[in-house]
């Protein structure tokens, strides 16, 4: 870290030297924790005045199942609800039951209400974070820029308004169930591009389940580090980059305009760069304890937030090619694909294994049905027969729905033609 002071998120990651989450995913649910602390609080002027910022975030964790997404979410989760300074809209939910909650006053006990809409929606797997509902990621990309007024007016939801907006979203998904629940037009229509995300392929460092000590094991130790963000939810105000802050940025700016010109970028990730950058820059000052206060970003806050920020541009693009992020993709689309041809779209385990030779092995091939299971496109069966057992796969769920529909449109079509 380039921070010469300590600093809140530093603290707290040499506190979970004992986890093995991945850092970055740590990190960024502190920063996350930190946005939604600061909510609509606190503001950046730029381009004269004319143009404001929010230090609001929006963050995926990216990764394969069992690496651990789910202790830094969690964490920040109660990190934000021991401050009590914001809602947080934890589990299961509709984007109408969100919108619902942020219209309504949050009483706290013994403080003053909440009477704007800031809310932190946090969720572990955002295959179950928002039900499905092809509003859901084009309201929260429009929620991303904080409003005044935001009515909610549609029929049958009945009129709800939002006042003075602030919206952070941290969630945990694997490549698999991303693509499942985000429809390439909210990759490339501009959500995505809103989001920071942060891809990890393993953990941190192996380590040791228990201590020698029977009596070793504390509870992480929140009282220590929630007034903190009580401090920050209790403050506001204007920040301002001093004078090497504002010549660092202007110059990566300009350099990064002129770099990018010719950059394939379909989900805006790229053109947001600088904004993410600032976002970020804001949530490295409230969390460093010697400038918090003064809201003043210094050159090591905008320093840390680029070189954060930068190399996950790379993420960003394979995720809208829909290639990289899984480096089996190609070979689980190869599945799939046979199973769709074969007859009642079933196969058994050694016949994919046949029909793919020289793409797979038994290796690959288990981790993509362990992979397709999971999003629930197949179901597995095992087949009893000593050492001739074998596993039956059923294909089911989207794929098979798509091609259902594609083959009954092509069946209509002909006899029309006929």
């Amino acid at each position: 870290m380039l921070m010469l002071q300590p600093n809140w998120i530093d603290d707290i990651i040499d506190e979970c030297e004992d986890v093995e989450t991945p850092r970055e995913w740590i990190y960024w649910s502190l920063v996350c924790a930190l946005a939604a602390t600061a909510a609509n609080q606190y503001h950046l002027k730029a381009f004269g005045g004319k143009v404001t910022y929010y230090p609001n975030i929006y963050a995926i964790l990216m990764g394969l199942s069992g690496l651990g997404k789910a202790f830094p979410v969690k964490l920040s989760k109660n990190l934000v609800e021991r401050a009590d300074v914001t809602r947080v809209i934890y589990g299961r939910s509709s984007i109408q039951a969100i919108v619902k909650d942020a219209s309504q006053t949050m009483t706290r006990e013994g403080k003053e209400m909440i009477l704007d809409s800031r809310c932190y929606i946090v969720n572990g797997e955002l295959s179950t974070a928002i039900i499905a509902d092809p509003d859901s990621l084009t309201i929260l990309t429009d929620l991303y820029d904080p409003h005044e007024i935001w009515i909610n007016n549609l029929k049958g939801d009945g009129k709800e308004k939002l006042k003075n907006t602030a919206t952070t979203a941290l969630f945990g998904s694997s490549p698999s169930h991303f693509y499942d629940k985000i429809p390439q037009v909210n990759i490339e229509g501009g959500y995505i591009g809103r989001n920071i995300i942060i891809s990890a392929e393993k953990r941190y460092k192996d380590l040791d389940m228990f201590g020698e000590d029977e009596n070793d094991a504390s509870d992480f130790p929140y009282n220590k580090y929630v007034p903190h963000l009580i401090n920050i939810g209790q403050m506001g105000g204007r920040m301002i980059p001093d004078i090497e802050a504002k010549k660092m940025l202007n110059e990566f700016r300009h350099q990064w305009r002129k770099d990018s010109t010719d950059v394939d970028d379909k989900t805006g990730f790229v053109n947001r760069v600088p904004d993410h950058i600032i976002k970020t820059a804001m949530c490295l000052c409230l969390a460093d304890y010697g400038t918090y206060k003064t809201c003043i970003i210094n050159s090591s806050h905008m320093l840390e937030a680029i070189e954060k920020i930068v190399p996950l541009v790379h993420t960003s693009k394979t995720i809208a090619s829909g290639t990289g992020m899984d480096p089996l993709s190609k070979q689980t689309k190869m599945v799939v694909e046979f199973l769709l041809l074969a007859p009642d779209n079933q196969l058994m385990r050694k016949q994919l294994l046949t029909k793919g030779y020289g793409n797979y092995d038994t290796d690959v091939l288990d981790k993509i049905l362990s992979n397709l299971e999971e999003i629930n496109w197949i179901r597995k069966f095992r087949i009893p027969a000593g050492k001739n057992s074998d596993i039956k796969v059923v294909l089911q769920g989207a794929p098979l729905e798509e091609y259902l529909k594609h083959k009954e449109a092509r069946m209509k079509k002909r006899v029309n033609e006929k």
